[in-house]
């Protein structure tokens, strides 16, 4: 199947991928991973439903974000709401090296009513070294579980641009699979040199790898989740999959992870009175205390290397 114009299935899905001048995308890299610089998101800027990010908000780069996009309707207004909201998402996007959104669609005819029509999506974009990434999943037809074919052909009639979009990088039976790619361009000069290891694709596919063979939750001792990862990350090494600079950072991560530490394990956020902050692993809930003058919460995932959650551009 040919891919579709990003530029087309991002104007019909809102992605970030809208904002770069391509036509027609490269072939596929790879199946869909994470971005390689998820990891250097300060957080995961979370907007409700249908929340405008500020315009000159969310300054940071790279900016990663997360759209709740799951009261569209005609009756209550959630339909013009969401449309409302779509410009200021693009905007802040536009003048971004890198860019990471995550949003949640669900589209009923009133308040209350069963979906219609649903999926998750997953979206990014790095203009250093032109590389990207795109997946549609977790489909629902009728509040029901659906596959990207049968969404695909309920919208094909009135949108066949997006049911192309929805063949094209939905995850499961009917659709192409999601897909890490070339974007089919030059790089910006102006974003700057690409990192050997925070620009690399192939340090996401080390990473997901990781996550395939290595259990954080259920890891008896972060001795042995180190050594599965230690493993892990050698044998793509030794495969020509990643560059061998890159297994520290990897490593590193491990090390600031709750993997093994016990089922009472948490990331701890604590920010200090200048707003600065720092994440620690704390081997009870009720040790994530706050310094003096500052704040603390705690995190949600597993790792200090993850992104936090926060709502809107704080």
């Amino acid at each position: 199947m040919d891919r579709i114009s990003v530029r087309t299935a991002a104007l019909r899905l809102g992605l970030g991928l809208a904002l770069l001048p391509v036509g027609t995308l490269a072939d596929p890299m790879a199946p869909f991973v994470e971005p390689p610089f998820a990891d250097e998101c300060d957080a995961i800027h979370h907007f409700d439903e249908g929340v405008a990010p500020p315009i000159d908000g969310c300054s940071v780069d790279p900016l990663c974000v997360e759209y709740e996009k799951r009261d569209i309707t005609a009756a209550n207004g959630g339909a013009v709401d969401f449309l409302a909201a779509e410009p200021a998402r693009f905007a802040i996007a536009i003048p971004k090296c890198r860019y990471w959104q995550q949003d949640h669609w669900r589209v009923q005819v009133s308040p209350g009513d069963p979906t219609i029509v649903g999926w998750d999506g997953s979206y990014w974009f790095d203009k250093r070294n032109a590389t990207g990434g795109a997946e549609f999943n977790n489909f629902t037809i009728g509040g029901q579980t659906g596959s990207p074919g049968q969404v695909a052909d309920l919208v094909e009639p009135t949108d066949p641009n997006l049911a192309a979009a929805i063949r094209s990088y939905g995850s499961g039976s009917g659709g192409g699979g999601g897909s890490s790619f070339n974007l089919g361009i030059d790089p910006d000069p102006a974003c700057g040199a690409p990192e050997a290891c925070g620009d690399d694709p192939a340090v996401s596919r080390t990473r997901a790898a990781v996550a395939a063979q290595c259990a954080c939750a259920s890891a008896l001792r972060p001795g042995l989740y180190r050594k599965c990862v230690s493993f892990v990350v050698d044998g793509e090494i030794a495969a020509g999959r990643m560059p061998a600079e890159c297994r520290s950072d990897l490593l590193r991560c491990v090390r600031r992870s709750t993997c093994g530490r016990g089922p009472t394990a948490v990331t701890c956020y604590r920010t200090d009175r200048r707003g600065r902050t720092k994440c620690t692993i704390r081997h009870n809930r009720g040790e994530c205390r706050p310094p003096e003058q500052g704040s603390a919460v705690e995190g949600t995932t597993p790792s200090c290397c993850d992104p936090r959650t926060v709502d809107g551009c704080s």
